[in-house]
């Protein structure tokens, strides 16, 4: 409540009252002084805003604590007066503010231990909860502050709050030396509360001071939390991991794949690498081999082979290098994987052999992780069932023509060879057959027999055409291969790639042998025909109900 307004010495003359705590002067040019008296409300606690800050404060309040100038400077825009405890039983001694609690703050230290080192610092107001607060906060040994418009003096920071502000915080460099030593003073008016977070290219040791639970991981580091209290102190000492000796140049996949031709090769190596350093390296190609296009990160580079030596640049970093070549080398009884030397140990490693549509796979051979050919298994278990076959008696058929059979239709269609087999085992059990059945049963299966005869040769004869006209089914697994694509992998291997090969013949070999087998088939089958006839009309073609009457008439007589 202003009562008197001087200027510059001399009564300024009336006092205008303005709304909102605010005092209106008229106040000519130049350089004045004003001073206003007045008296305050009787209350603890005073707070006095300037919405303009002044470049100069200087506060004589005796029986009050002030909060909010240093040096001459208001720091948060605002003075928080605050009445000082005096003794009781003073007659006339105004009271002391019972919400009022010494200044006391949360200070949380965040240590990032990476290829910089930082500290996050956060203070955390606890009392009083009103009313602005100012305290000077040590800073750890080599902190240096970077965030803007923090006073920091003789290795403190002073943080200063407005009356509403809950946190203040800020971001600091530490130097990376090895011990580095935290402490709290005794008696000091905070709480401390430390926490390391040690990358994976560090390792830290504590001492001093008992670690609390961890607080977990953060972005693939771990974080060391400590609650220290008043007088105690934490010395970390740090280590760097010496580096494992290796090259500077690994080769993390490769990939080679061959296209063979009917007269020519082609093939494309592809290496997926990780370089510290720049420099050249050379890759050994076999025999013949000529380079078509060298591709370094999916850009055409003008390289040539010098001889079977390829010379690459190697860049720093990761990247990928395709390297394709052409040889003379034909169609032939064995399709190799070339001969290349990488030049240094490699991972990831596939092998991929395309042989043309007219060549007959039999077998491979190479990594354990690639394609087999399971048909020879197969062929071993048809064998077995051939010799259990030919020991029963109800057909014609011997061990080899069973095996004969099974050989011509494993080749293209399985289904059928079965469907075959049932059909002549049916017309063995058709020829033993008990005739003294009722009529209705008989005549049933005559039609499903005949119907399964008819099924059976359709079958044949629709069949046939696939497999002279088509290629074998070698069945072919394992690795994602198929057919005559075959795709081998291995984990590592040195500076020489794994060897791996696939046997095949002509395809015209097959036609030959599967129009033998055709031919054979048919002759067969007109040897068969006769004989599954007979099965048919063993008991006669059909049964009536009247013979079957006269039949159990006689037999009651």
């Amino acid at each position: 409540r202003p009562q008197a307004v001087s200027l510059d010495g001399s009564a300024a003359g009336q006092v205008i009252r303005g709304q909102r705590r605010q005092l209106w002067l008229l106040v000519g040019p130049g350089r004045h002084t004003v001073t206003v008296r007045g008296t305050t409300p009787s209350s603890d606690s005073l707070e006095i805003p300037f919405p303009t800050p002044p470049r100069v404060i200087e506060v004589d309040a005796e029986g009050w604590f002030v909060a909010g100038v240093k040096d001459r400077r208001l720091l948060t825009g605002s003075l928080q007066l605050t009445r000082l405890q005096t003794e009781q039983g003073e007659p006339g001694a105004p009271g002391w503010e019972a919400s009022r609690f010494p200044t006391f703050v949360s200070v949380e230290r965040n240590v990032d231990l990476d290829l910089d080192w930082s500290v996050r610092t956060t203070v955390i107001r606890q009392a009083p909860m009103q009313g602005a607060l100012t305290i000077e906060v040590p800073l750890i040994d080599g902190e240096a502050v970077l965030t803007d418009d923090m006073s920091v003096a003789d290795g403190k920071l002073l943080v200063s709050m407005n009356p509403n502000q809950r946190a203040v915080s800020w971001v600091s460099t530490l130097p990376r030396k090895t011990p580095l030593t935290l402490s709290v003073a005794d008696g000091s008016p905070w709480r401390e509360v430390w926490r390391f977070g040690i990358g994976s290219i560090w390792h830290a040791h504590f001492e001093g001071l008992p670690e609390s639970e961890t607080a977990g991981t953060g972005q693939g580091a771990r974080v060391s939390e400590f609650h220290p209290r008043g007088g105690e102190s934490l010395t970390m000492v740090t280590t760097r991991p010496e580096a494992s000796e290796g090259t500077t140049l690994a080769f993390d996949a490769v990939d080679l794949s061959v296209s063979q031709g009917e007269r020519s090769r082609t093939t494309r190596l592809t290496l997926s690498y990780r370089s510290t350093r720049g420099a050249q390296h050379v890759v050994r190609l076999p025999d013949g081999a000529e380079v078509t296009e060298v591709r370094i990160d999916n850009q055409v580079e003008p390289l040539r082979a010098d001889g079977t030596s390829l010379t690459l640049p190697i860049l720093p970093g990761e990247h990928s290098i395709q390297v394709s070549w052409r040889n003379g080398l034909g169609a032939s009884a064995v399709t190799r994987i070339p001969d290349v030397d990488v030049g240094a140990p490699s991972g990831n490693i596939q092998l991929n052999i395309s042989l043309p549509e007219n060549r007959w796979l039999l077998a491979t051979s190479g990594p354990r992780i690639g394609p087999a050919v399971l048909y020879w298994p197969e062929l071993v278990a048809l064998a077995l069932f051939a010799l259990i076959l030919g020991r029963i008696d109800w057909t014609p058929l011997k061990t080899r023509h069973w095996l004969l059979l099974g050989l011509g239709f494993s080749t293209f269609n399985w289904p059928v060879l079965f469907l075959v087999v049932l059909w002549l085992l049916s017309s063995g059990a058709r020829e033993h057959w008990r005739s003294r059945i009722p009529w209705w049963r008989y005549n049933t299966m005559q039609v499903l027999y005949a119907g399964f005869t008819i099924v059976a040769l359709l079958a044949i004869v629709f069949s046939l055409p696939a497999g002279l006209l088509g290629t074998p089914d070698m069945h072919v697994t394992g690795n994602g291969s198929f057919g005559n694509s075959l795709t081998w992998f291995a984990d590592r291997a040195e500076a020489g790639l794994p060897s791996a090969a696939a046997w095949s013949v002509p395809l015209w070999i097959y036609k030959v042998l599967i129009l033998a087998w055709a031919l054979w088939l048919s002759f067969a089958l007109l040897r068969w025909l006769p004989w599954v006839w007979q099965c048919f009309a063993k008991d006669g073609f059909w049964h009536s109900r009247k013979g079957d009457a006269i039949e159990s008439t006689a037999g009651t007589e």
